[in-house]
């Protein structure tokens, strides 16, 4: 019966290990079961010593010092034998000599064919598997790997009539098929395979072409050769492309960030329209907005901002920040009651020290104090540090442009408008305000009053605004704004 293992054009016959029940190792290579790489041996016998009745004598009739020698074999030799056989294995030579004695013409037992029955079923079955994979799995180029023997002939098997035939494959081998080629009387020549710019780190490859006559083998590799320098002069000049376009791309980010460095788009003066759900949900408002102003004083600029956020309309101040340090964005912090009590109860007192004014005076000393209050404002800003929860004031320069430091802080001054009341919480607290988006076109804020909780809002810059909608002085001495100022420090 023909084995599957007849086939010339297969590789050698490949080895399968099995394992018996009492835990030995065989190897099975589609013909031979063997063990510790000794097969089952029919000529046991004339390796065994001469069973020796009598001692050996020599001519003159003494005992012989030394038996005769056999051809000797080594303890895995006999081991095996014993195995095959199903006889006890252990021990030494002249043990498994002992066993084999009389057993020397049995054949393998039962159990030793059920296992190269099924070591032949598992190799069998490993074989297939791998001609499937050479049949419908692997390209040509892994078949010329494989086994090019095989693949040639297949390809161009005897007695075919296509003499222009040619095949093409691409590897990094190509000694093993040149020399296969040739041996077949084929046609066979190479050339480099064009890379991808990567060949560096890459393994070099070669287009091999293969053929009947050697005429059209190489006429086709030079087709190839003129194909790969095309393909090389379209890798160079997308290589000179892109470092043009990485030049450019370098010059173009190095312009823009000197552009950036030396612009003023970060500018925030202007007008600002504010969006806050939590108010515009709870009071039914809309078209919130926010002025930010630089006024000059005789102190340098100050910057501030008028708001109209619907249920809460007043004017905030941004506080001036010591060393130009970046100070945090602060949400607002709870009050002390016992700080805002005690603050209750010393207004009062100053209240009642206060001298009393009719209307035309109190807007003539209202008009003439506004100075006393700039020339005592060092003082105020010291007693502001201490009741703050951070002495650390924010700072704009003269053109506000806080791209470096975009955190800034502020008091406020508002009237919540439904009440007609002055809010004289707001003064006692710090909020916060981080100017984002460049170049500076958005904000995002914390506000809270005695209408609504802290509630968050977010602004975007609607346009410039020529010159400021009020006059700090004239809110000063109209009280509109008076206790507002009286807490912050007026000048940067």
């Amino acid at each position: 019966m023909a084995s599957v293992f007849d086939d010339d054009d297969l590789d050698p016959p490949e080895q399968i290990f099995v394992g018996s029940e009492d835990g030995g190792v065989f190897a099975f290579d589609g013909q031979v079961l063997r063990f510790r790489d000794h097969a089952y041996a029919t000529d046991v016998a004339q390796y065994m010593p001469l069973l020796q009745l009598e001692p050996l004598r020599t001519k003159k009739g003494t005992v012989a010092a030394r038996p005769l020698r056999h051809d000797s074999k080594p303890l895995s030799w006999w081991q095996s034998q014993c195995v095959f056989r199903g006889l006890k294995s252990s021990g030494s030579i002249e043990d498994l000599q002992k066993a084999l004695r009389g057993h020397e013409d049995d054949p393998m037992s039962d159990e030793m064919l059920e296992l190269r029955d099924r070591a032949r079923d598992l190799l069998e079955a490993k074989i297939k598997e791998r001609e499937e994979n050479w049949l419908h799995d692997m390209s040509n180029d892994e078949k010329a790997m494989k086994d090019p023997r095989r693949f040639l002939k297949e390809e161009f098997p005897p007695g075919s009539s296509d003499s222009e035939k040619t095949v093409l494959l691409s590897t990094p081998f190509v000694a093993n098929i040149q020399y296969t080629a040739e041996e077949l009387g084929l046609g066979c020549e190479y050339t480099f395979a064009p890379t991808d710019g990567d060949a560096v780190v890459r393994m070099v490859r070669y287009w091999v072409v293969i053929g009947r006559h050697r005429r059209t083998v190489t006429q086709e590799i030079r087709m190839i050769e003129r194909e790969t320098q095309r393909l090389k002069r379209e890798q160079e000049e997308g290589r000179q492309d892109l470092r043009r376009k990485n030049k450019y791309m370098r010059t173009n980010q190095l312009e823009t960030e000197g552009a950036v460095a030396k612009s003023k788009d970060w500018d925030v003066i202007g007008l600002w329209n504010i969006t806050c759900p939590q108010i515009e949900a709870g009071w039914g408002v809309r078209n919130l907005t926010m002025k930010l102003h630089v006024e000059k004083t005789e102190k340098g600029s100050q910057l501030f901002a008028e708001f109209d956020f619907g249920a809460l309309t007043g004017v905030l101040r941004f506080e001036k920040k010591k060393y130009d340090a970046i100070l945090p964005l602060k949400r607002s912090q709870p009050h002390n009651d016992n700080v805002v009590k005690e603050e209750e109860e010393n207004n009062e007192v100053k209240k009642q020290q206060e001298p009393v004014y009719n209307d035309d005076e109190a807007s003539e000393k209202s008009s003439d104090t506004y100075d006393e209050y700039e020339a005592d404002d060092e003082e105020k800003q010291d007693q502001n540090d201490q009741r703050n929860s951070s002495p650390e004031d924010f700072h704009f320069t003269c053109h506000p442009q806080p791209s470096t430091h975009p955190e800034c802080n502020y008091h406020y001054r508002g009237e919540v408008i439904s009440e007609e009341v002055i809010d004289d919480a707001p003064d006692t607290t710090l909020y916060g305000i981080t100017i984002c988006g460049f170049p500076g076109k958005t904000l995002k804020g914390d506000i809270e009053s005695a209408a609504f909780e802290v509630s968050t809002f977010t602004g975007v810059k609607a346009g410039e605004i020529e010159t400021a909608q009020c006059d700090v002085k004239e809110d000063w001495a109209k009280g509109h704004v008076k206790k507002a100022y009286e807490v912050l420090s007026p000048e940067l």
